[in-house]
């Protein structure tokens, strides 16, 4: 466990709760599709912060550990359309 990690409240919290999810014979949809992504815990320590603070901005540490997380197992290349490189014209006109 990294640094971050021990530091971060929300992620004892969130590794809490996953223990729980684990020993439930039945999970719903949701827990299963982010379990299948291995970021389960980091997922849900960077919801729980964002729940709490209401800024994106006060949960940089819960947020890189998901994207590292993500990157480390593969999503990036699981999910097409995830962090498009360039001008696809979806939607870029509108944003203008």
């Amino acid at each position: 466990m990294s640094e971050t990690e021990n530091n971060s409240e929300y992620y004892k919290q969130a590794l809490e709760e996953y223990k729980e999810v684990q020993e439930d014979e039945d999970p719903d949809v949701w827990d299963t599709r982010i379990s299948k992504t291995g970021c389960y815990v980091e997922n849900l320590a960077l919801q729980l912060c964002h729940a709490e603070t209401g800024d994106w901005r006060q949960c940089f540490n819960e947020m890189t550990l998901f994207r590292k997380c993500w990157e480390q197992n593969g999503n990036r290349e699981r999910v097409s359309t995830v962090d498009v490189d360039g001008p696809t014209g979806n939607g870029s006109e509108e944003e203008k």
